[in-house]
């Protein structure tokens, strides 16, 4: 049914699909290599094939710190495991790395420092499946983090960590 207010209606719900799309633009979706340097990708991965093992890992040769500037302060989106580092008294998840690949850190050599995300939660959510994949979103910090689990080159604030 049409009335004096359907047209009102129908150009506010279109603006605020237009606001939502793009808010969802303002936020850059990531490939892990994206975050070091082109001639350092292509030789991390070159080596990384000759490795004959059983699931992916990194060349345990291989670390670096080198990041891109350009990304500090972005708002990105990128896909990954977690690895728990830090929960609160109630056992919810504060920290965490964020890596490329299942069993990073854990079960096979950490990847380079500049392939590792050190994610902080302001709030504290339930622990979440190290089995499942993520996308974390937030602001992308480029920020050395070093502990007894691995070596980070960037941090980000995380606002949103969704299955994948």
């Amino acid at each position: 049914m049409l009335n004096s207010n359907t047209p009102i209606r129908f150009l506010m719900a279109a603006a605020l699909c237009c606001l939502v799309g793009a808010a969802l633009a303002d936020v850059r979706e990531l490939e892990w290599l994206e975050l070091m340097p082109e001639e350092e990708a292509t030789a991390w991965f070159e080596e990384s094939a000759q490795i004959d093992h059983s699931g992916f890992s990194a060349p345990e040769s291989f670390q670096s710190f080198r990041t891109i500037p350009e990304l500090d302060g972005q708002k990105v989106r990128i896909p990954g495991f977690v690895v728990p580092i830090e929960t609160d008294g109630e056992g919810r998840l504060l920290e965490f790395f964020l890596v490329p690949y299942f069993g990073a850190c854990i079960h096979v050599p950490p990847p380079p420092a500049n392939q590792i995300i050190y994610g902080r939660l302001e709030d504290p959510i339930p622990m979440v499946n190290i089995w499942d994949a993520f996308w974390m979103e937030g602001t992308l910090n480029v920020e050395d983090v070093s502990n007894d689990t691995a070596d980070s080159a960037y941090t980000m604030d995380v606002t949103r960590l969704e299955l994948y």
